[in-house]
């Protein structure tokens, strides 16, 4: 099944190194969006508003980066059923999104402490919940997405089963975020933290029990 895997992974890689456009979008959304930020608040803005900023951002890039990973898989997904085990090409997308997601936070960490200014407070604490939320952010569109594919209204249900799964991840994370911001440490976070934590592993673990049974449909 690893090789399985490691095939499906380089399979995206391919595709999406042969398709440039929608990652160089992905890199001019944030970079415009900073930009917008920088001109807008006349270089001074507050730490609150950074943070809300900063998600706000980071959002809207993996829902246009991460979300119709499996919907543009139509013509593929036959091929897929034949060769591939399900938990294989599930596991492949997570692991390859989720990559994709920390290079994609990495490259609008870098934008806004250009323009904006960097994060203050606990920075180890402030990355170690920021990598956490975003990999909430890519399984939970991962999970969305494949469910959505199999759907008639697939722009629909995207928005409808997007919505709840998302929001105890974006409510967790921004509040960790804000919290470290001004000045908290692991005593003030410690317990949305491992909420966060356990959110995650529900949504992977239902990616793994919902995949199949949607693959076979």
């Amino acid at each position: 099944m690893m090789d399985q895997v490691i095939a499906l992974v380089k399979k995206d890689l391919q595709v999406d190194w042969r398709n440039r456009y929608p990652v160089a979008g992905l890199i001019l959304y944030i970079i415009v969006l900073v930009i917008i930020g920088y001109l807008s608040f006349a270089n001074f803005i507050e730490p609150e508003v950074w943070n809300a900023l900063f998600w706000t951002i980071l959002l809207f890039t993996s829902v246009n980066a991460i979300a119709k990973s499996f919907i543009q898989e139509d013509d593929r997904s036959l091929y897929y059923f034949f060769t591939a085990k399900p938990i294989a090409i599930i596991l492949a997308k997570l692991v390859y999104h989720c990559v994709y997601q920390l290079i994609l936070l990495a490259i609008a960490l870098m934008a806004f402490s250009l323009f904006l200014g960097g994060p203050t407070g606990n920075l180890p604490l402030f990355y170690l919940n920021l990598i956490v939320g975003s990999l909430g952010l890519s399984s939970a569109f991962t999970l969305i997405s494949a469910l959505a594919s199999k759907t008639n209204n697939q722009s629909i249900m995207m928005a409808i089963l997007g919505f709840p799964v998302i929001i105890p991840v974006l409510i967790l994370a921004i509040s960790n975020s804000k919290m470290v911001i001004l000045g908290g440490g692991w005593a003030d976070i410690s317990t949305n933290f491992i909420a966060l934590v356990s959110v995650n592993m529900i949504i992977i673990a239902l990616t793994f029990i919902l995949f199949p049974f949607t693959w076979k449909s």
